[in-house]
């Protein structure tokens, strides 16, 4: 970023238009950050400062007293560890941080102070939910039959959603886990800013969280994004990652979604202990119940044939995001599976092509031929779609690039 330029015009003799002579100027105070405390790490993030090159970031556990700084960022977060300060983060000490934004010409005055106990290990709505796998044998009357809602484009229409346990497709299920529920802002944006010091690259930054909606989705990210993401999650906690760029070296962990070959060539190691992306299989028969032989599997959502009971959606949310879990969760204990925001899946498809039993199991191969067919697929309905897209065999899908503020994802890793 450039520094903050203010342009004076000075008169010169024999001339008859003003000279124009640039003063720079230090940038403007920054807000408070907002916080969030992490396994022994203070996560800080803020809004960006017009002018500003950098930051300088300041942390104490006294108030009045900032003390030198401690880090700084060129970018509106910053990872805060207790390394070499043995009095730091201890358990259940209130702690402070400020921001002070620096460019050539200066540096800002100081934040206002952020204060954030070190207790608890970090953002909730990690749970996860066991899915046993099984066999199930695909058959024409999973298919799912939904009416559109009057008032609503085709409104008393009737359309059958297929899914993806179709006539004569055969799959063996592994199981896996779940998370409960969607992954929230506060948890997105805590990985990113350990991501953004650590070797990976996004090509959409999320920015900073506000207090209204950490418990919310994480919303406008790419497929690419959300892979990348799960990446960084994996390695941030401990785990291997799962997604891999072969045709770099093998073993080239993916690390950049703004890398468009790196992530349409990008393959997935499920025997790897990290966080994906579930395959449109893994999502639907979890939506389902995870058990043809129960009432469940056959109802229209995703632990009840009444939307209003699981769903948010734009009949009842006023298009209008809201917290994760505030509906009622399936039978395995999972939320959300039929709308807040539609979900990211693994998958290639193309959305205009059902199913076949000839479909693999993770989905289509990437196509150098048929554009039309590289789409990644998304699954679930949202508060900016109408009832039908509730339904547990709703697919569609987008441009791995494509984002809006309607998509979000889900993780599932092995147990």
């Amino acid at each position: 970023m450039a520094a903050l330029a203010v342009v004076l015009f000075t008169s010169c003799p024999g001339t008859e238009s003003p000279e124009q002579e640039e003063v720079f100027l230090p940038p403007s105070k920054p807000q408070a950050p907002l916080l969030v405390f992490w396994n022994s790490m203070i996560i800080a993030g803020w809004s960006g400062i017009s002018g500003a090159d950098s930051y300088e970031i300041y942390c104490s556990a006294d108030s009045e007293n900032p003390g030198p700084a401690v880090k700084s960022a060129g970018v509106t977060s910053a990872v805060l560890t207790a390394t070499g300060d043995k009095n730091l983060f201890s358990s259940g000490v209130a702690y402070y941080v400020w921001i002070r934004a620096k460019n050539s010409a200066g540096v800002s005055p100081l934040s206002d102070a952020a204060a954030q106990i070190s207790t608890g290990d970090g953002p909730l709505y990690r749970d996860m939910a066991a899915v046993d796998g099984k066999p199930v044998s695909g058959n024409g009357a999973y298919a799912i039959k939904v009416t559109v809602p009057p008032g609503y484009m085709y409104g008393g229409t009737e359309q059958i959603k297929k899914g993806v346990f179709v006539q004569g497709r055969n799959l063996s299920i592994d199981s896996f886990t779940m998370a409960k529920y969607e992954t929230t802002r506060e948890l997105y944006v805590v990985v990113q800013a350990w991501a953004l010091e650590n070797g990976y690259h996004f090509a959409t930054v999320v920015p900073v969280f506000s207090v209204n909606d950490q418990a919310r989705p994480v919303t406008g990210i790419s497929w690419r994004d959300a892979v990348v993401w799960c990446n960084a999650y994996s390695e941030m906690t401990g785990l291997e990652p799962v997604y891999y760029y072969p045709a770099v070296e093998p073993g080239a962990v993916l690390r950049d979604s703004g890398n468009p070959a790196a992530c349409n060539g990008a393959v997935m190691d499920k025997g790897k202990t990290g966080y994906r992306l579930p395959t449109e299989v893994e999502r639907e028969f979890a939506a389902r119940g995870g058990d043809p032989d129960k009432a469940d599997w056959q109802y229209s959502y995703a632990g009840s044939n009444a939307a209003d009971d699981v769903a948010w959606y734009h009949g009842n949310s006023a298009f209008q995001i809201q917290p994760v879990g505030g509906k009622t969760a399936n039978r395995l204990g999972i939320f959300d599976l039929s709308g807040n925001v539609q979900e990211w899946c693994w998958d290639w498809m193309n959305w205009a092509v059902d199913v076949t039993a000839e479909t693999p199991a993770d989905g289509a191969a990437y196509s150098q031929t048929a554009p039309l067919a590289n789409q990644k697929a998304f699954n679930g309905g949202g508060v900016g779609s109408n009832i039908t897209y509730s339904c547990v065999a709703y697919r569609w899908g987008y441009a791995p690039e494509y984002h809006d503020n309607y998509i979000g994802f889900r993780v599932v890793r092995i147990p």
